[in-house]
């Protein structure tokens, strides 16, 4: 199909009058004036010979003419270690190798939300298409395969396309859907061929395809550590370029695995839509996740097409956490027009430690129903003592987790890890390295836990320190961190009601027998808090982090931008994947003095 440019302002204005509406009436030379046709003297010959405009209106009121107003492309500001943002590094690093720069691939926003084409289609409908045989470059830390396809329009440019659920290797239709100034979205419509990396076998949800949730099921685990690797040292590459420079970045190790696969995560949030009209709902809206897309690649995928899937089960979620959505899905059947609006329905395994000789059913507390029976859901688990989990749905609700012979309490809706079964490793990790070098038994060994939320690394590593002082910044999160430190008889731990950037003026522990942990938000931790790190000046500092972008970015300003920082070496980087067949992965940093 022949395609013409985009009409913009200027090429309108080079439009013939004719293509305007205006009809030529051409003025014969005077001599060929018929009689009685009068010319005023100051008429020229030249003027003679232009051609006269008619207008159309005349013995009407004037016509205004309105001012075209060109729709604007409003790009969003961007936290560059948001997965947008981190996008840019890795569209920046396929360009290199495809010999490619930003200026071949921007693609023409003005022109996709203004312009029409000479049939009078919106030229998004030719940025907007089918693409056949796009063979996949690379991935991306996201889960998304990135490949470069033409550009429909300026045919000497080309595109970059994320395209989700595919692997480098893979051969694949899509659909462009959505264009951006430097890459387009799209949908995978059918993979031609697969990658060597590609084992659709493995896939064990009927949703996988569709839901936002995974991305990794049809890669075995060891191709995913291997993934979760390579994203934990391009972190590094892309927001600490320095360190690499200097070479004072060790060998990434090799990430840790989960001890479980599938039936790990203690924590779903499924949520739904409701429409204006609440009485006019035929049936209940989708209860669920959030659509990838609109695939057709998994044919044989659930859930229907709207944007929230109606999800029934969660394969990454636990036994109860499932047995939970079973008894909710089932009340919101009944339930779902006294909603006036959409709303989230939280979902949080609690665990308790049975007491012998004792009924299982008097120890449960509140929990998710069944509601034919009315009874609460339970799953008997056997650990180093008999433990009955159950499953809450109120944020406000206290539950417990029952953590490598250690219990926590904290409110159902505040943050606490989803996986449990990985705790005991990372734990354990996090306490082997804080241990101060050339330190004799009787030297005091102290500990300051930043961040430190209910208490899970304060109390587990309270046995090899001296002292330990968690600071937080919510109150509730103290106050059950002091209840933890209690109820499992820890009494070296203070905790501190603050914000972690005012946290040093208050310490008082000589910082050379003093250990740092910071497990941060994924913002990561700000520039006036790492510069009272660094003049703290502690022996050790282990962080850990949920986004290894922002953790990068953190470990190159301490090391090259703060006074004191220059003093620090990074011993080890590595990844724990708290999250299988996704692609987030959690990072560990141990810094220690030179």
């Amino acid at each position: 199909m022949l395609i013409s440019r985009p009409r913009s302002l200027q090429s309108i204005a080079r439009l013939s009058l004719t293509q305007l509406g205006f009809r030529i009436v051409h003025i014969p030379h005077i001599r060929n004036m018929s009689a009685g046709t009068t010319v005023d003297s100051s008429t020229s010959e030249h003027d003679l010979k232009r051609p006269v405009m008619e207008d159309k209106t005349a013995n009407h009121r004037p016509v205004k003419t309105r001012k075209v107003k060109l729709k604007k492309y409003k790009a969003k500001k961007v936290d560059e270690t948001s997965p947008l943002g981190v996008l840019q590094f890795e569209i920046d690093e396929l360009l290199s190798k495809e010999g490619l720069t930003r200026e071949q691939i921007l693609n023409d926003m003005v022109a996709v939300l203004n312009h029409k084409d000479i049939d009078d289609n919106p030229m998004s409908s030719h940025y907007h298409r089918e693409v056949s045989d796009v063979p996949v470059l690379q991935i991306g830390a996201s889960g998304d395969g990135l490949a470069v396809i033409s550009n429909p329009v300026e045919t000497e440019k080309k595109q970059v396309v994320v395209v989700p659920f595919a692997l480098p290797g893979d051969v694949v239709r899509i659909r462009v859907f959505k264009t951006h100034p430097y890459f387009v979205e799209s949908d995978l419509l059918e993979v031609l061929k697969n990658s060597p990396l590609r084992q659709d076998d493995l896939i064990k949800c009927r949703y996988f395809g569709k839901c936002a949730g995974c991305q990794f099921q049809f890669l075995t685990y060891d191709e995913q550590l291997k993934l979760k690797k390579e994203t934990v040292f391009n972190a590094y590459k892309y927001f600490a370029p320095q360190l690499l420079a200097k070479e004072m970045l060790p060998v990434v190790g090799d990430t840790v695995a989960s001890p479980k696969m599938f039936d790990y995560r203690t924590k779903l949030t499924p949520h739904f839509d409701m429409p204006k009209k609440v009485s006019k709902l035929e049936e209940r809206p989708p209860l669920g996740f959030g659509q990838k897309g609109r695939p057709s690649w998994r044919n044989n995928s659930s859930g229907g097409t709207k944007s929230i899937l109606d999800i029934e089960e969660c394969v990454i979620g636990t036994k109860i956490i499932n047995e939970g959505m079973a008894n909710e899905r089932k009340r919101f059947e009944r339930d779902y027009k006294n909603y006036k609006r959409g709303a989230t329905i939280l979902l949080r395994e609690n665990t308790r430690v049975l007491e012998a000789g004792k009924p299982v059913e008097d120890q449960l507390g509140e929990g998710s129903q069944n509601i034919t029976t009315g009874q609460t859901s339970f799953l008997e688990v056997m650990d180093d003592k008999p433990l009955a989990k159950t499953c809450v749905t109120k944020s406000r609700q206290v539950v417990t987790e029952y953590i490598n012979g250690y219990t926590f309490e904290f409110s159902a809706g505040e943050f606490f890890q989803n996986n449990n079964s990985i705790l005991p490793k990372v734990t354990d990790y996090v306490c082997s390295n804080l241990q101060i070098a050339n330190s004799k038994p009787e030297d005091p060994h102290y500990l300051v836990d930043a961040y430190c939320g209910s208490g899970l690394f304060s109390i587990t590593a309270s046995k090899g320190v001296d002292k330990v002082i968690g600071v937080e910044v919510s109150a509730d999160s103290v106050s059950f961190a002091e209840r933890n430190a209690k109820a499992n008889g820890v009494k070296n731990c203070e905790f501190v009601v603050g914000k972690a950037e005012c946290i040093f003026a208050s310490i008082d522990t000589p910082s050379d027998r003093t250990s740092v942990i910071l497990d941060p938000p994924r913002k990561g931790c700000d520039d006036v808090f790492l510069k009272q790190l660094a003049e703290y000046n502690p022996a050790r500092i282990v962080y850990i982090s949920c986004n290894v972008h922002s953790q990068a970015r953190d470990m190159q300003y301490f090391l090259q931008e703060t006074e004191k920082g220059k003093a620090y070496k990074i011993e080890s980087l590595r990844g724990f994947d708290f999250f299988p067949q996704t692609h987030h992965v959690e990072s560990v940093c141990v810094l220690s003095r030179i």
